[in-house]
């Protein structure tokens, strides 16, 4: 009983890794729980990172910003 309360806990956190990569939580959750962590976590590593896009913002705009608040 231990074991399988393990393996969910260990998975749960691969799945926590994979919530800010390509691969997702819930996939990374699946293979480790089916293959095991280690290799879920290695699967979830290799994935890409979600990309963050940034916005750019003028100097005027920024200034405009401050002023209305």
């Amino acid at each position: 009983m231990g074991i399988i309360i393990g393996l969910l806990i260990f998975s749960a956190l691969v799945g926590l890794v994979g919530k800010n990569r390509k691969i997702g939580f819930g996939w990374s959750f699946v293979l480790s729980l089916f293959l095991s962590p280690i290799i879920g976590l290695i699967i979830t590593l290799l994935s890409k990172k979600k990309d963050i896009e940034f916005i750019e913002i003028s100097k005027e705009e920024t200034e405009q910003m401050k002023k209305n608040k």
